[in-house]
């Protein structure tokens, strides 16, 4: 039978899987809306300038060859900015859903094998946002994350590396060992700091 504690947990990250599915469903649509009003002006000011005499020459010389073309390449462009605003998303959810993850079960790890299982979260998802995530460790999400912006912060990936650093220390340990409170404070630590820019990094999206 489940416990109160467990039971809210299970809730918890119900409510977050929810919360993340709704959101990125909301993000889909106004990026659908944004490329249906760009697609509406395009093709309006191509209506346009096949409405003048000019347009008529350029019809008949040049668009019935390459207009097909044109239309593809556009339409190649917008699917694309599609596909990455969507794993924009969903990997930047993911990490949120690690951070939470680690945090919880870290702060009730009395035991090394307590504190294993927290740390898992570095290489893999307990409760994935998406089934795409679950296998992908965080650097490999930061990464495509950061490939996607077109820039990366290199602070996080060294917190990152020094979690991979403490999982791999903990392996070798035997999970039945007392967990030290100063361990358990270092890695709540760097938990804590990844955190804080993931929050920072959402509000200068968010503006």
């Amino acid at each position: 039978m489940l416990s109160d504690e467990k039971k809210s947990l299970i809730e918890a990250e119900e409510r977050y899987r929810h919360q993340a599915a709704s959101k990125i469903r909301s993000e889909l649509g106004i990026i659908g809306q944004e490329i249906e009003s760009i697609e509406k002006s395009f093709w309006g000011k191509v209506n346009e300038l096949l409405n003048s005499n000019v347009g008529m020459w350029f019809l008949s010389s040049v668009l019935v060859t390459g207009g097909a073309g044109a239309y593809q390449i556009v339409q190649h462009h917008y699917e694309v900015q599609l596909r990455n605003r969507t794993q924009l998303i969903t990997h930047q959810f993911e990490i949120g859903n690690r951070i939470q993850n680690m945090k919880y079960f870290l702060r009730k790890a009395k035991t090394v094998g307590e504190a294993q299982f927290a740390l898992k979260s570095v290489f893999q998802s307990k409760t994935p946002v998406d089934p795409s995530v679950e296998k992908l460790s965080l650097t490999v999400l930061y990464f495509n994350q950061y490939q996607i912006k077109g820039n990366e912060n290199a602070k996080v990936l060294e917190i990152v590396r020094k979690l991979e650093d403490q999982e791999y220390l903990l392996q070798s340990q035997k999970p039945t060992d007392p967990f030290p409170e100063e361990q358990k404070e270092k890695l709540l630590e760097l938990i804590n700091n990844l955190e804080k820019i993931q929050l920072q990094e959402s509000k200068e999206r968010n503006h």
